[in-house]
């Protein structure tokens, strides 16, 4: 905690060895208490900031206060554990759509076997073959016209 007191003047001061005394520059010194520039000499003002009335007083606290710090640090915390969570949940979720993903190539494969066999079962080569065996003669595309007589 930051605490300002009043400023004490000091009776016994050092001389200044910069040249200025009293508040005034060593220029000053052998002119009247009114310089020639219009500054007053005889105050006790020289490069000191005069305080205005009007003017609030700023506070001497910090800008990051510990609580402020510990309420951040415990934020960026939270947010860093639930992206670690959600990083872990995706890498599960990815594992579990590639598992998926080669179930399915394999099933796709089973079906596309399938559905080769099937359709040869079904095929006129095959249907063709069958009829042979069973005895039935093609007749051939000669007889497959069909006259209408009137």
């Amino acid at each position: 905690m930051y605490i300002q007191t009043p400023i004490k003047e000091k009776k016994s001061v050092k001389p200044n060895k910069r040249g200025i005394s009293d508040g005034k520059p060593s220029s000053w010194k052998t002119k009247n208490s009114l310089g020639s520039n219009g500054f007053n000499g005889g105050t006790n003002s020289f490069g000191t900031r005069k305080k205005e009335p009007t003017q609030k007083r700023k506070s001497a606290l910090p800008a990051f206060t510990p609580w402020k710090v510990i309420l951040a640090s415990f934020l960026i915390g939270v947010c860093g554990i639930f992206y670690i969570g959600h990083v872990f949940s995706t890498q599960q979720a990815l594992q579990e759509v590639r598992q998926l993903e080669v179930e399915f190539n394999k099933v796709q494969r089973q079906y596309n076997a399938t559905r080769l066999e099937y359709d040869r079962l079904i095929g006129p080569k095959e249907i063709y073959q069958r009829a042979r065996q069973q005895g039935y003669i093609n007749a051939g595309p000669a007889d497959q016209i069909i006259n209408i007589e009137p």
